[in-house]
This record gives C-alpha cells, structure tokens and sequence, in this order.
C-alpha cells in the first residue's frame, strides 16, 4: 500500500471532495471559497493589465517625447561618445540635442515650456512626436527660419495656429546690459502643433537646433533614445563607470527622472497597493478552505481512523486532505483565470456595453497582459491555497484509531 500511496491519496482525496451529500454546510463554504478564489484571480489579472496599459501608454507619449537620457557634452564634439555607446541593443538611436527651461507669449498669454532644440534629420524616425503631429511636420523645423512646433494644450493656451508669431523667452543664454540681466529672446514662427494626449502637450516645445544653439548660446549635448525608458538609470550608472576608463574623462548623465520620476513612482506604488488589496481576496477565500477542510476532518474521523489502521501512514492522510483543498483551490484557480483572461482581452468592448468610459470617450482603455504577472497570480493562488490546507491535513494525520474506534 505504501507503493501506491500518491494514487491511493489522490484518489481518496477526489473521492471525499466529489462527495458532499451529508456535508451541505461544508460545501457550501468550499463554494464560497471557489469562487473567492476565482474572483480574487480574476480582478488581480484584469487590475494588473490596465495597470500595465496605462504606465505603457504614459511611458510612450511622455517618455517618448522627453529626453530620456542625455549626457552633457561639455567641451569638445559629442562625436567623442559613439565608442562608449557602439553595441548596446539597449540605446535606439543618439542625436544631438540642446534642451532649456523656456517662457513662450503671444500677446498677454504667457506659457512654461520645455524647449528642446532638435535636428530634424536624426530625430524624426525616433520621436514619438512624429506620428503625433495635428499641423506641419518636423521637417519644417528649416535652419535659420526660427521655426517652432508647439503642443495641442500649449497653441490653445496662446491662441495660435500655424503661421502666427510668439515669442520664446529663456534665462540661458542671457545678456548683460547696463540695465542689469536681460533673458534671451527671439520671435518664432508656429510651424505645427502636436497631440500626444499627455500633460507633455502643454510643456513641450521644439525648434530646430541651429536655432537653439543661436538663442542659448550652447553647444549641443547628446540624447539617447532607449528601446525601454526604463533601462536609463541602470544605463546612466555603467555609462558613468565606464566612461573614465575608456574616455579619460567624467560624464554628467540625466535621465528622464529628474522630472517624471515621482509620476512613475506612484504609479508603480499604485501597482502594489491594488495586487495586495487584491491578493487579500484570494487569502479570504483560502481561509474558508481551511474551514472546510477542519469541518471535513471532523465528520470523517472515524474513516480516517479505519484507512489507518489499514495501514496507511500519517503522510498518505495528509495527502488525502491536502488534494480535497488543492482540487477546490484549482478549481477556482483555472475559472478565474479564464474570465481574467477573457475580460482583459476584450474589456473595453464590455464596458462600452455597461455604457462606462474611464477615459475620455473614443480613447480606449490600453490593456498589456504580461505572462510572467499572470503566472506569478496563479503560482500565488496555489501556493497560499496549498499552505492553507497543511494545518488540516495535519490534525487529520494526528488522529489515534484506538481511541476513536473504542465504541465502534
């Protein structure tokens, strides 16, 4: 019999859990248990994903339009870094950049911006602004035009369209007169507005980079495009490291954090809060099965006691019970991951149904279902489950048959 003690508490254990005529309350509570469990997997799949969505969409329109890491050029051509970047599938692309805290007015409508001198050239099959654009193109960013693509928000703000005039005003690159310190300023000419749908439309202005280099009297550092914004800070510190050794000097790194950092970080803090508010759904419900498997213990004692004076050991009636929960936990398990996966897939079409819009009507709900979070919920649900039914299981192994069979 020990031979076969796997099957035979496989087998048992099916058998006891199949079987709930004269156990009505207890099935009731394992019901309840399945589908806490199911529910509590579910909600953590579909929170997960539009969780994931949303950080994906906010790291595309505004990660992909901000520098996301630059390093400072300092005397000499940037052209000297290209030995420290060859080779890493992390950086996208690098091109020349020159970025300054800006004020830009029309007539008494004034605007903080984020002015970024660009190359139109390198920079268009890398900026997400590229397919983003309501008027122009960043082509139209010519040398020497003093040309200007302004966000949606921003030319709403100003009251501008393409072809009118504001002027850009900025501390770098100021001018000493004897009336004391006068900013830079120069008139700029409105060659396209963009729409990327974030808070970066009212914060972001582009001009070409002769331009800019002209107004701030800067030579330009170097921005690098990252197949994963994410990847910046791991990268700004190798970069960091490395580069004393191979370039004899010590790169000044920003990175994408210095102005979005806490945005993301609450979003990520976010992330976590609602996977344990839900995860405690799924430690409720595994609570319950150590309920009914203590009630299950107690009705069938005297069967315990029978199989083990037949000879079976206290690890094979652990066994029995350990299957009778897992088999409820798995049940609720694969049903909710099921209807996770089902409503994740096709969530927006539900809630356009129920006439719900979390968003601004036409902007569907983005949705990323990760595999290694889906996995990483269902391994969670079993294993909390699997913990649940050890103390049960255990109080059945303890039982003494001399004592419980006395009367019998």
């Amino acid at each position: 019999m020990s031979q076969a003690s796997p099957s035979l508490s496989l087998f048992v254990g099916l058998r006891y859990w199949r079987a709930r005529k004269d156990t009505r309350f207890v099935s009731f509570i394992t019901l309840f248990s399945v589908l806490g469990i199911a529910l509590g997997v579910a909600a953590l799949i579909i929170v997960s994903s539009v969780m994931n969505g949303l950080e994906g969409r906010l790291k595309g329109k505004i990660l992909g339009a901000v520098p996301q890491l630059v390093i400072e050029a300092g005397e000499g051509p940037i052209s000297r870094f290209e030995p420290l970047l060859q080779g890493d599938p992390r950086i996208r692309g690098a091109v020349p950049m020159l970025t300054s805290e800006a004020m830009v007015q029309r007539g008494s409508e004034l605007g903080g911006v984020q002015l970024l001198g660009i190359d139109p050239d390198t920079e268009t099959p890398l900026s997400v602004v590229t397919s983003h654009m309501l008027y122009g193109q960043l082509k139209d960013l010519s040398p020497g035009d003093y040309h200007i693509i302004l966000g949606s928000q921003l030319a709403r703000r100003l009251n501008v369209l393409p072809g009118d005039r504001v002027r850009v005003m900025t501390a770098q690159g100021a001018r000493y007169t004897p009336m004391g310190r006068v900013p830079a300023q120069r008139q700029f000419t409105v060659a396209g507005v963009f729409e990327l749908g974030s808070d970066i439309d009212k914060a972001l202005a582009l001009v070409n980079l002769s331009d800019a280099e002209r107004l701030l009297r800067q030579s330009p550092d170097l921005r690098l495009y990252l197949n994963d914004a994410f990847d910046a800070p791991l990268l700004s510190a190798e970069l960091a490291a490395k580069a004393p050794k191979q370039l004899g000097e010590t790169l000044i790194l920003t990175d994408w954090r210095s102005q979005y950092g806490q945005l993301f970080s609450a979003v990520k803090m976010e992330k976590r809060m609602m996977s344990l508010l839900l995860g405690l759904i799924i430690a409720v419900a595994a609570f319950n099965i150590v309920s009914a498997l203590v009630m299950m213990v107690t009705d069938k004692t005297a069967d315990v006691a029978i199989l083990k004076t037949l000879g079976l050991s206290r690890g094979q009636v652990m066994g029995i019970f350990s299957v009778q929960g897992m088999s409820s936990s798995a049940l609720g398990t694969l049903v909710g991951l099921t209807v996770g996966l089902l409503l994740a897939n096709h969530l927006q079409p539900v809630l356009s149904l129920l006439g719900i819009w979390l968003l601004p009507p036409g902007q569907p709900l983005p949705v990323i279902i990760d595999p290694v979070q889906v996995a990483t919920v269902v391994g969670g649900a079993l294993s909390l489950s699997f913990l649940a039914t050890l103390y049960p299981a255990w109080r059945a192994s303890q039982v003494n048959p001399a004592e419980i069979l006395r009367y019998e």
